[in-house]
């Protein structure tokens, strides 16, 4: 669903995902959410591109 939501947002707005980065503001949420992660790290600054192939990895919980 994150997904979707995402590439309905940057249709919408015309927006390129290789062009628009994402600033990760917070450490990883792993302990509270569980499950695997792709260990981003606080204040990494990475493409929309990267996070969406990020969340369809197997470790991509923290990527959504």
């Amino acid at each position: 669903m994150t997904t979707h939501v995402v590439m309905q947002l940057l249709s919408e707005y015309g927006l390129n995902p290789d062009n628009v980065r994402i600033r990760i503001l917070t450490s990883s949420t792993t302990p509270i959410l569980g499950g695997t992660s792709a260990c981003l790290k606080e204040k990494d600054k990475l493409s929309v591109s990267s996070l969406l192939y990020g969340m369809m990895l197997p470790s991509g919980n923290d990527a959504a």
